[in-house]
């Protein structure tokens, strides 16, 4: 980057000397994170030099920074290696290429996204007037620690996942290595989310590299240290295959192919020379699966740990960051949602055991409806009614789709949880697809009801 910048200066003359330009950088190359073949996401800062209109600065930032592009696309020609992308500054492509520390400071007041503030983590220096590039991050990091006390900061968040997950292509889903369920993306997620919301007063966990940030996290508690390995453990793991996967045939990819031979190739490069793919194969479904499970639990289940004093490896956080840690997920009253975990989990017995092993995945499940706070209440009614039933928390634990639209419905209509509680067999009826019925089967239906009746 540097030594681009030195080349567009050279490009652009005399004028190069009317402004101050930093090259910030973004996403993995801020985060000391490459690829072999990544994008290198950057974002400009200029200043004028003393006596220099706004105008005529801005005029030759534009062209310093559009050069500096120009120079590393050209590189390698077509088949550039590490294109720089300045895509993620203020209003995207839209917005202007460069901007002062006031435009951009005025654009995180009033426009930008909450995306835009965990992009920021990992924002630091890396070409140009340092100087001015570590003030742009200093001018910045105020908002980025601010981003969890937002209107909408959870809807926002869990939005741009579902996103995210909704456009790979079907055909591509099971085979995404950074983007899909259990990879990559999850782990960066759940570690930034974590940054966020606890990064506001803890400031030993800021760092921008992702390990680095786990491990601070886990250090202070805020994961346990048998989850912090295996997290750590899964993420090198799938690392080390992206690098792989981009090496072979040098192309810019994340969706791990499905033929033998390329299968092949990836598998022995990691390492594995007998049974090459089956092994890979195996050791990838389980990383997978443990990032699932990690990515649900090490922002819930903590939670519990603050309120029933479990004995076990998980993090224990005091009732000051449980409470932070719920009002991020969307629960307005935190207190009283800690007094209604408190009250399912304390215990030895088998409903508080059980209880304790469905909350953190329930409480994701609440936080996605329109009303959690209903929704933990209503959970706290009907297992209070219901907790000894044999059938109850174990259709809950067993089935997964029943416990999915409980959550939903007790979070979603108050309406409903009462009438659940008034027939708690109903909850029996969730697992099956609650589709609305066609007028044709709807009238079957009711005409073998009045059948069996007679």
């Amino acid at each position: 980057l540097d030594a681009a910048l030195a080349v567009a200066r050279a490009r652009v003359g005399a004028d190069a000397d009317k402004v101050r330009l930093a090259v910030v950088a973004m996403g993995k190359c801020g985060g000391h994170e490459l690829n072999y073949v990544s994008d290198v996401d950057v974002i400009f800062a200029h200043e004028a030099a003393d006596g220099v209109g706004d105008d005529v600065s801005l005029r030759v930032a534009t062209q310093l920074a559009s050069n500096l592009i120009q120079v590393c696309s050209a590189h390698t020609g077509e088949g550039t290696i590490w294109p720089v992308d300045a895509a993620l500054r203020p209003e995207g492509k839209a917005g202007a290429l460069s901007r002062t520390i006031a435009g951009h400071v005025g654009y995180y007041e009033r426009w930008a996204s909450t995306w835009e503030f965990q992009a920021l983590l990992k924002a630091r220096p890396a070409a140009g007037d340092l100087a001015l590039g570590r003030a742009y991050v200093d001018a910045v990091n105020p908002f980025v620690w601010k981003a969890a006390e937002r209107d909408g900061f959870v809807s926002d968040t869990q939005k741009m996942r579902r996103r995210v997950i909704a456009h790979i292509p079907s055909r591509e889903a099971d085979r995404e290595l950074k983007l899909g369920a259990g990879g990559l993306r999850d782990v960066e997620f759940a570690v930034q989310l974590l940054q966020l919301v606890h990064g506001r007063t803890d400031t030993g966990i800021r760092q921008p590299t992702t390990l680095s940030a786990l491990a601070a996290l886990t250090r202070s508690g805020y994961v346990g240290r048998e989850d912090g390995e295996a997290m750590h453990e899964a993420y090198a793991f799938l690392r080390r295959m992206e690098h792989r996967l981009q090496l072979y045939r040098l192309r810019r990819t994340h969706v791990v192919p499905d033929d033998e031979e390329s299968l092949r190739w990836l598998a022995r490069s990691l390492g594995y020379l007998r049974d090459p793919v089956v092994r890979l194969e195996k050791e990838w479904g389980h990383q997978r699966i443990e990032v699932r499970r990690l990515h649900e639990k090490l922002f819930y289940r903590p939670l519990l740990d603050a309120v029933a004093r479990i004995p076990s490896g998980q993090a224990h956080l005091s009732a000051k960051a449980a409470e932070e840690r719920l009002t991020a997920l969307g629960y307005a009253d935190p207190k009283a949602a800690l007094r209604h975990l408190e009250a399912l989990t304390t215990g030895v017995s088998r409903r508080a055991a059980l209880q304790r092993a469905l909350l953190p995945v329930m409480l994701e499940w609440l936080s996605e409806g329109s009303d959690p706070d209903a929704g933990l209440f209503g959970f706290r009614r009907i297992s209070d009614a219901l907790g000894a039933t044999p059938w109850y928390l174990r259709s809950l634990r067993d089935e997964g789709l029943v416990a999915q639209h409980f959550a939903t419905i007790l979070s979603t209509s108050r309406y409903t949880t009462a009438l659940l509680e008034r027939e708690p067999e109903a909850l029996r009826l969730l697992g099956h697809d609650l589709a609305p019925l066609s007028a044709e089967a709807l009238t079957d239906e009711m005409v073998a009801r009045a059948a069996r009746r007679r």
